[in-house]
């Protein structure tokens, strides 16, 4: 008889508490593969064996490895509207394409950022349900991923996506403080100058790129 999904979850739960990563993705694999809406305490326990599997992992096509196995999780999960869901699924997406950087071949990286503007395409489509204002901290910080990963992946990153990033900052500049408080507009400000400092050193990197 196949295992329930409250199975799946508890027995992933102390997979990963016994440092049994490999064996933690696999039963949250079998979670996910269920045509479910995953849960908050679900995505959490899977933003931390991702976390897990990918720091424990060696250097080289055991780092790359350990990316592509927590994508398969990743990829079919059918995005939540949900703040604390949503962070937790952007957090695990980044860690993935962050370490891949380092690890993929020449020949395997325009695939690559071909999957990660797909993942982020439907992270900003539900970024942009749950945080109405452009100028909200919580949308603001996955746009500084992006800006990130585009710096990361110069070489195959599209000018498209770093003009979304760098529109991105100049509308939230734009509406200003609005309803922000003190501590979120203080968050937002920091992360709109992020994300132009990331865009614009993406830039040079390219014109470097072009001119070697």
């Amino acid at each position: 008889m196949p295992e329930t999904r409250e199975e799946l979850f508890e027995k992933a739960k102390k997979l990963n508490d016994s440092e049994k990563y490999d064996e933690a993705m696999e039963a949250l694999k079998e979670l996910t593969a269920l045509d479910i809406e995953v849960n908050n305490a679900e995505m959490e326990l899977i933003n931390w064996v991702v976390s897990s599997k990918i720091t424990s992992a060696g250097f080289g096509d055991e780092k790359k490895e350990a990316c592509y196995k927590a994508l398969e999780v990743l990829e079919p999960i059918k995005i939540c509207k949900d703040p604390e869901w949503l962070e937790n699924y952007e957090t695990a997406l980044y860690e993935c394409f962050s370490k891949l950087n380092s690890c993929v071949r020449d020949e395997e990286r325009d695939n690559v950022w071909c999957r990660l503007k797909e993942a982020y395409l439907e992270v900003f489509k539900a970024a942009r349900r749950v945080w109405k204002e452009k100028n909200m901290p919580g949308r603001l910080a996955i746009y500084v991923s992006l800006s990130k990963l585009s710096k990361f992946y110069l070489d195959v990153a599209d000018v498209e996506t770093m003009h979304i990033c760098e529109e991105a900052a100049k509308e939230a500049k734009f509406i200003g403080r609005g309803v922000l408080d003190d501590e979120q507009y203080r968050d937002a400000s920091e992360y709109m100058n992020e994300i132009k400092k990331n865009i614009s050193d993406a830039e040079h990197g390219k014109e470097q790129l072009k001119d070697a």
